[in-house]
């Protein structure tokens, strides 16, 4: 059995003690037994909040809350491990390499050094070991994981600094943290084993641009250069002013999504957002037109752990978008259904969607969205995307536009 401490990074920098995370030893399915019970102290603190507040109310006070795994009620722990990427460096990493390999092992090794506002540790508060690149090192982190991903990566030094500055973001491609004079970002890179024949870089600075033209909350981006290839920077949400951090979310754990039980629409996202949200009008809003965008786009990742919700001053906020990418899998069909299926929706489809969730002017969200959808050829070609791509990837958003124009 492990047992791990779990602590909240408060947003004006301090730690606090949230509660205790046991998970029993895996057996040879990598099945376990978990609980999670909340401090006392956390109960009492003046800034304390439900961690999850779909399955983890403090209003329960120190009722264990048991589960399978990491699987609901226990989802947001879940939450703030890295997806394939990180965990690849995690389990890399020699403190791994030759012991257990469950979540809870994942999560001893993450400490404090995760996305989002958590931080755990066996004993005493947890103190983060890895620190974000510097914004210099950005080509070597870039040719560092090209080599991690063809398995040539022999050069320890490099390999350390991947270590410490890519096995924390979440996500199945290359990344790793940075920081500038500017600020804290997210480095995303080109993928030799998931890009294929595209330039999924280009392609998704693009599409953050396109989105935020459409009327999204984005995070700022920022494509660098080095030579050939090249890094798209997204800047981080999960920092708070005062140098703390934000708490997060996903809307795969709000949901109750188990691993072989999907969300069948996004009707349930925004019955999750109205529940939670301090804004619920303003943020259901934005989620229509998020799931607009995805399907003008052609986003068809459009999964569950893309959404997010933060823990703000006066409650919970629907993220900013992020993970904004064309279907360059060539998938058709989209990870969450519209209304009644998974592909593009038409215009009364999108208005029955509105209506049902109480949406207001929805037929202007949709004219926003189409038009920004729309300039995806001149803005790829400006964000430098390969001429054939653009093409493709334009007949494929051009068919998706008609669809959603029509009645």
């Amino acid at each position: 059995m492990i047992l791990l401490g779990v602590w909240v990074r408060l947003s004006d920098g301090k730690l606090a003690h949230a509660g205790d995370l046991a998970c029993g030893d895996p057996d040879s399915q990598g099945r376990y037994e978990s609980e999670f019970e909340y401090a006392e102290g956390w109960l009492a603190h003046p800034s304390a909040f439900d961690l999850d507040p779909e399955s983890l109310r403090l209003a329960n006070g120190r009722a264990r809350h048991r589960g399978s795994n990491l699987h609901p009620p226990l989802g947001v722990f879940e939450d703030a491990l890295p997806d394939d990427w990180g965990r690849r460096l995690l389990v890399f990493d020699r403190r791994l390499a030759r012991g257990a390999q469950s979540e809870a092992h994942l999560l001893r090794e993450l400490g404090a050094d995760g996305l989002g506002a958590l931080a755990f540790a066996e004993r005493g508060e947890p103190a983060p070991r890895r620190s974000p690149a510097a914004a210099m090192h950005l080509g070597e982190l870039l040719e560092a994981a090209e080599r991690f991903e063809a398995g040539k990566l022999e050069d320890r030094v490099r390999l350390r600094k991947l270590l410490e500055a890519g096995s924390t973001p979440g996500g199945a491609r290359p990344k790793a943290l940075v920081d500038s004079d500017d600020g804290a970002w997210i480095a995303k890179f080109p993928s030799r084993n998931r890009d294929g024949r595209f330039d999924v870089v280009g392609l998704e600075a693009a599409a953050m641009a396109l989105a935020r033209r459409a009327g999204l909350a984005v995070p700022d981006t920022r494509l660098v250069e080095f030579g050939r290839r090249r890094a798209l920077l997204v800047r981080r949400f999960d920092l708070a002013p005062a140098g703390g951090r934000r708490h997060m979310v996903s809307l795969k754990t709000l949901c109750k999504e188990r691993p072989g039980v999907h969300v069948l629409a996004y009707g349930e996202l925004a019955t999750a957002v109205r529940k939670h949200s301090s804004a619920p009008r303003q943020d259901v809003a934005m989620l229509f037109r998020h799931m607009a965008f995805n399907a003008a786009i052609g986003n068809t990742d459009d999964h569950l752990k893309n959404f997010w919700m933060l823990h703000v001053e006066h409650g919970w906020r629907l993220a900013p978008a992020i993970d904004l990418v064309p279907d360059v899998g060539e998938r058709r069909e989209h990870a969450v259904a519209f209304l009644y299926g998974h592909t593009t929706p038409s215009r009364s489809d999108l208005a029955a969607i509105a209506k049902a969730w109480g949406v207001k002017g929805a037929d202007e969200i949709v004219d926003d969205v189409l038009r920004a959808a729309r300039g995806f050829p001149q803005e790829a070609t400006r964000c430098g995307v390969p001429g054939e791509n653009v093409v493709e990837i334009a007949r494929d958003t051009e068919r998706r536009i008609e669809k959603m124009r029509a009645a």
